[in-house]
This record gives structure tokens, C-alpha cells and sequence, in this order.
């Protein structure tokens, strides 16, 4: 049995872990870098966009985001200087409910770039990039914590349906094409091949717990699908498979995942630039409209049905007891529930985006942006504004400053530095920076936290450029 306080330790480490961290697991770039123009990079977010330079190499580079509904600060509540648990008698629900809906959701992201060029020929820019992206988007249900509130008193209903989680790895290669089609409009396209290395997903349509003094009712149906080297040792048929572990691969087997072309997929970018006037510029973008088809490495479990058991005899509501009443659920649903185990073919899609962006520039190095970015996926509608600063006083150095919100979620500074040391640019992009930290005291430990941060976005990475004072028909201006 867990004692209360590992209870209460590893509560905390899976707060830090979700919120503070950002594993390598599509990725919607930093809003940062949309204005910076002098960063290749840019072509990423809207294809329409054409570097400031007759032509760039990429070298290694990372983007890192993890984003959530509920801060630190939600999840453990500061009382007179000792932060406290939902484990805690002196925690505030009503304050934790207020601060999330029916469902809060999680969402990691991070992106390798490995290698990559792009040249102007004329009216057109041609690029073509390879990377490897991941994505994790969870929704946990809010009455999982009404669990730790009320315990499994008797007439509880607890409605876990909105439970999801779909994880994904993959490798892309990107063609960008856009063309100056006149002096007015740029339209860009990216054509994306995927290729998938493992995945994971939820399909959950109802999954219900009931409970009284009599009997706790289960209402389940839905299905766990995984394209990963796993192996499962199933057991009496009709239950719960015994075993479910990773399968150690040989040397040709990781060679496999790493390098090959299975598990194919296509996505595509489509973006346009409208310049008004000398001052307006006016632009949008749709990217990540596409999918990867799961084919190799299959396994499932499906589940549907209402079950019940004998209803436990333990006190719920006492805090101490809520590990005897999980693990006693936990035995009881394995035993009653029936699944079926299957190896069929599977498909995910990416995270759509849209930006839409509004720029006005004051003189030849010095513009203001705006940008609204929405991101679409089930159960979790985002929208980002961010307002800007964008400053080019020579031609080897960029800056951006800007201020980003987010619906439900995070607020705050962020920036982006590019700089030119002959044709090597460094480049560093960050959104809701954080500035806001405490030392929090918890569990008879201290440690620096960052406890308001929700949203953290940052890039950073190396390219050659070559043209770096603008592109030929389209020059910057140069002090020097």
C-alpha cells in the first residue's frame, strides 16, 4: 500500500512533470517568430512568407511547447506559506472547479529539426526541410479530482468520458514553394510526407462509475490502440490480458524505426500575404491539415458493457483509504470486464492551425504585429492573440518583443533574438516567458517553482544564410 505521503510526493511529480516539462514528444511554432522574417524558419508557420535572404541552410534546431488548462497554482494551493494537495483537508475545490470546465486538457509538443535549404530563383522560393515531431494531447475528466474531494461515497456518479489521450512520433519532410504572383499578393504552399514511428490513442465513448452500498456499476465503451513495439500476453479469454510490456528490439530493428518509410502519411500548409499598402501587410495561414495511417506493430483493446460488483466496504471519503478503494476498483474491473484484443489498422491526425496576422510598418526597420492563432482538435479549442514589436536596426541582427494571451489559459512576454556572425545566424524564440517564480515549501522540501506559469513555447536553433542583406529584388537596409 502507498503511504499518504508518497501519496503526496508523487501527486506533486506528476504536476511538476506535466506543467514544467516538455518531453520529446505537430508543433505550432512560437507566434515570436512569425514577424521575424530574417529567420528561414518563418516559412514553417506561413508558407507565403519568403525569407530575407537568396538562400539559407538549416543546421540542428529544437522547438519545446507544453501547454495546460490548469497552472502549479490550480493543482496545489498555497495556505499561509505551505503549499497543500487535493490530498489535503485545506484544499479549496471550488477554487480548483472555477478554474477548469468539464475537461482540462494538456498538450506537448516538440519538434527536431535536423537539416534543411531553401534559394530564390526570381518571383519564386523553393525549401525543403527533414524533421522529427511529436505531439501528446491528454484531456483529463474534472471528476477525477472529485474523486480526492468526496471519495466513492455512497450515490456518487463519476462521469470519466471525456478521458482522452493520443501521443504520436514522426519524421516529415517539408517542400515549401511560394511565388510573388504580383506586387501585391504572395501565396506559399508546404506539401508534408510522414512518416510514422509509434503511436498511442484513446477512443473513449462512456466510461461511468456509480457507486452505493450495495453494488458499484460500471458504463464502459471504448477502445485503447497503440502502433508501438509492445507485446501483450493475454490470459482467460474475454479478460484482462496478463502482461502488457515493450518488446526489446534488435540493432536492424531500431534502424527500422529510426530510418524507414512505414506508416505513411500527408499534411499540407497553405498560407498567402496581402501587402495593402507601404504601411499594411496583411496575411494568414492554415497548417497541419493531414493525417498518418498506422499500419505496422498493431495492438488494441476494446471494451463495452455495464458491469457491476460487490460495493466496498471502505470509507471513500478518508483520505488514507483511497488507495485500498483504487487498487480494490482496479482488481474489480479487471476481473468483470470483458475486452478483445485486435491488430487492426489505425489512423491520427495532426493539430490543425490557422494564423491570421495584421502588420504595420512605421519605416524600413521598424513594424508593429498582431496575430490571432487558433488550434483545432477535440474537445480542445486554443486561440492565441499577440501583439508585437519588431525591430531591424542593421542587417545582421533582429529583435522581437510581444505580448501573448491565451482564451482559458496563459498570458504573458515573450521574445526573439536573431543574429548574424558572417553567414553562421543564431536564433532564439520564446512565448510566455516565464518571470513570475516562488520558493515553494511542500512535503518537508523547498524548491523554486514556477507556479502561474500555463503555456511555455520556446526555439532556438542555427542556420547559413547567404544574401543576408535581403534578397535581391527586395533589399534591407544596412546603417553600417
Amino acid at each position: 500500500m502507498m503511504s499518504g505521503k508518497r501519496r503526496y510526493t508523487v501527486l506533486r511529480s506528476v504536476a511538476l512533470l506535466m506543467l514544467m516539462v516538455c518531453p520529446a514528444l505537430t508543433g505550432q511554432s512560437p507566434m515570436s517568430t512569425y514577424f521575424m522574417e530574417t529567420i528561414p524558419q518563418v516559412r514553417q508557420i506561413n508558407p507565403a512568407m519568403m525569407p530575407r535572404a537568396n538562400g539559407f541552410y538549416t543546421l540542428p534546431g529544437i522547438e519545446l511547447m507544453v501547454g495546460s488548462d490548469l497552472s502549479f497554482s490550480n493543482i496545489f494551493q498555497d495556505k499561509g506559506g505551505e503549499w497543500v494537495s487535493p490530498l489535503s483537508r485545506r484544499f479549496d475545490y471550488d477554487k480548483l472547479y472555477r478554474a477548469t470546465g468539464k475537461v482540462f486538457n494538456v498538450n506537448e509538443q516538440t519538434t527536431v529539426d535536423i537539416l534543411g535549404f531553401g534559394f530564390r530563383r526570381g518571383r519564386d522560393y523553393f525549401s525543403i526541410s527533414y524533421s522529427i515531431k511529436g505531439d501528446l494531447n491528454a484531456g483529463l475528466p474534472r471528476d477525477l479530482f472529485k474523486v480526492t474531494e468526496k471519495g466513492f461515497a455512497d450515490g456518487s456518479v463519476f462521469d470519466f468520458s471525456t478521458l482522452r489521450m493520443k501521443t504520436q512520433l514522426y519524421k516529415e519532410i517539408n517542400i515549401g514553394y511560394a511565388r510573388e504572383w504580383n506586387d501585391k499578393l504572395n501565396v506559399g504552399i508546404n506539401v508534408k510526407p510522414l512518416f510514422g514511428m509509434v503511436a498511442g490513442m484513446t477512443d473513449i465513448n462512456r466510461l461511468e462509475l456509480r457507486t452505493s452500498r450495495e453494488k458499484y456499476e460500471v458504463l464502459v465503451d471504448g477502445s485503447i490502440r497503440v502502433s508501438a513495439p509492445v507485446e501483450i500476453t493475454e490470459g482467460v479469454p474475454g479478460e484482462f490480458p496478463e502482461d502488457i510490456e515493450g518488446r526489446e528490439l534488435e540493432d536492424s530493428e531500431m534502424r527500422a524505426y529510426l530510418t524507414g518509410f512505414r506508416n505513411p502519411g500527408f499534411a499540407i500548409d497553405l498560407g498567402a500575404v496581402y501587402k495593402f499598402n507601404d504601411k499594411w501587410h496583411f496575411s494568414a495561414a492554415v497548417n497541419n491539415l493531414g493525417f498518418i495511417s498506422w499500419k505496422s506493430d498493431l495492438n488494441s483493446l476494446s471494451f463495452k458493457g455495464n458491469y457491476s460488483f460487490e460495493g466496498l466496504e471502505l470509507d471513500g471519503s478518508n483520505k488514507d483509504d483511497l488507495d485500498d478503494a483504487l487498487e480494490a476498483i482496479g482488481d474489480s474491473l479487471k476481473s468483470i470486464i470483458n475486452y478483445s484484443t485486435g491488430h487492426g489498422k489505425f489512423s491520427t491526425s495532426l493539430v490543425p492551425g490557422i494564423w491570421l496576422g495584421a502588420e504595420y510598418h512605421l519605416n524600413h526597420y521598424m513594424s508593429f504585429g498582431f496575430i490571432s492563432r487558433s488550434m483545432l482538435q477535440k474537445n480542445n479549442f486554443r486561440e492565441d492573440l499577440n501583439i508585437s514589436a519588431n525591430y531591424k536596426p542593421y542587417s545582421f541582427v533582429s529583435v522581437n518583443v510581444n505580448y501573448s494571451y491565451c482564451f482559458n489559459g496563459a498570458n504573458g512576454l515573450g521574445t526573439a533574438l536573431s543574429v548574424l556572425l558572417g553567414p553562421l545566424q543564431i536564433y532564439a524564440v520564446a512565448d510566455y516567458a516565464p518571470v513570475r517564480y516562488s520558493n515553494v515549501i511542500m512535503d518537508d522540501s523547498e524548491f523554486v517553482m514556477f507556479p502561474y506559469q500555463k503555456q511555455l513555447n520556446v526555439r532556438a536553433g542555427l542556420n547559413l544564410i547567404f544574401g543576408r542583406h535581403g534578397n535581391r529584388n527586395n533589399p534591407s537596409i544596412d546603417f553600417r
